[in-house]
């Protein structure tokens, strides 16, 4: 790879941490003067309380944000924050049918308005697309989506390919589905607000929460690995992603 391009890669990269942190530790400071803990963890029992009366309601509005927030790219975590709120099933359905129908979105956008440009700004990942999805058909889409490929990426070119709307909709709901149940039960196994204010960091340590943390943490692999086995390599696939982490 370049050594221009990684060194301006890793420049940006910096930049951003630098930001989160500058933001983050604002936040912090914000709150440990502002805000005590006792009144974040009555907030948050108020939320959990008119989510339990509005379940209906709280449902709509949480897909609604979701899917707003699924169209942002970089916007990650949010099926924790949801399996923490709503619980399994109900974050399962939100993360799920919001993803497939944000990225449907995307991908709707990329073939019918912006094809001309997808083509010309990622003609080299196109290509290597359009060749697997000759070769291996629907069984190389659906297993980025178990992979949770970047969907900077994985959705406008898909628009951009030749692959059929029905094939694209179907893989991207049956593909993310593992992931997407992982993340929500890491949510649904962290404590609330009140239980860390009675039992303290202890109440972080329990075991599924840490085998849900791991698969978590294997799914970076099993994405490289799946881009090698399709004949991808990890410098192509840093060059794709180049522009979109």
């Amino acid at each position: 790879m370049n050594t221009h391009l990684t060194t301006r890669k890793s420049k940006r990269k910096l930049l951003v941490l630098a930001i989160a942190a500058i933001l983050l530790t604002t936040l912090a400071w914000y709150v440990k003067n502002h805000v005590s803990f006792e009144e974040l963890a009555d907030q948050e029992s108020r939320l959990r309380a008119y989510i339990s009366l509005n379940p209906g309601y709280s449902f709509a509005v949480g897909f609604a944000i979701y899917m707003g927030l699924a169209l942002v790219p970089g916007t990650g975590g949010k099926a924790i924050i949801y399996g923490w709120l709503f619980g399994f099933w109900q974050a399962v359905i939100i993360v799920s049918v919001g993803l497939t129908l944000a990225a449907m979105a995307i991908f709707s956008l990329s073939r019918y308005l912006f094809r001309a440009s997808i083509e010309s700004r990622y003609t080299i990942f196109l290509s290597h697309m359009n060749k697997h999805l000759e070769k291996e058909g629907a069984f190389y889409l659906l297993t980025l989506r178990m992979a949770h490929a970047p969907f900077s990426i994985v959705n406008p070119v898909s628009g951009a390919s030749r692959v059929r709307t029905w094939t694209f909709f179907w893989t991207t709901a049956v593909g993310l589905m593992p992931a997407n149940a992982i993340w929500v039960y890491v949510g649904i196994r962290l404590p609330s607000l009140n239980e860390l204010a009675e039992n303290g960091p202890g109440s972080l340590i329990n075991l599924p929460l840490f085998v849900a943390l791991v698969a978590c943490a294997i799914l970076p692999l099993l994405i490289r690995w799946l881009i090698s086995h399709f004949g991808i390599s990890a410098d192509e696939a840093q060059i794709h992603d180049r522009d979109h982490t």
